[in-house]
């Protein structure tokens, strides 16, 4: 994946649909993202949406106890 940056709110990556190199621009966030910070993308030449950022966890996972037999 190429991330060449010139804002923000616009990036360069390849786009599936395209299947080359286009440019992405975050649509108006409604989630209340900062601008750059929301993870929705769209495509400029084919409106393609794509979702970039990392998965955060807020709950711990529980730990699996067994009893012995």
């Amino acid at each position: 994946m190429t991330a060449l940056w010139s804002s923000p709110e616009r990036r360069s990556e390849r786009c599936p649909a395209c299947a080359d190199e286009r440019p992405f621009e975050q649509p108006p966030c409604l989630d209340g993202h900062e601008p750059g910070e929301c993870p929705e993308w769209a495509c400029l030449d084919c409106g393609h949406a794509i979702t970039l950022g990392t998965v955060e966890s807020t709950r711990q996972a529980r730990q699996l106890v067994t009893a012995a037999a």
